[in-house]
């Protein structure tokens, strides 16, 4: 069991994934009475506020995952955490400074 756990694909699938499911998640416990998804995506863009946000999803969202697989000791696990981290914060680094 601990051998397919502990596998840098599925930290990588856990690394890109978590990231959007905690905005995901900010926006229905914060905003969803508010205004609807496209129109919360729409103000993040306006605003220019998206690559924050994504950061701040990122770097929060992953770090809970990656000292789990550390304390656990599923170091491949958390190479895939760290992996899709060094990922995402090139993708905004190109969204921040490119656009």
């Amino acid at each position: 069991m601990k051998s397919r756990i502990n596998s840098t694909t599925l930290g990588l699938i856990i690394g890109i994934l978590v990231p959007l499911l905690s905005i995901l998640l900010v926006f229905a416990v914060k905003f969803q009475a508010e205004m609807s998804l496209k129109t919360f995506i729409d103000s993040l863009l306006v605003h220019k506020i998206y690559t924050k946000v994504l950061a701040l999803g990122v770097y929060f969202g992953n770090i809970v995952f990656f000292f789990l697989f550390i304390k656990t000791d599923f170091l491949k696990a958390a190479r895939g955490v760290l992996l899709a981290t060094i990922l995402y914060s090139f993708a905004i680094l190109i969204f921040r400074f490119g656009m």
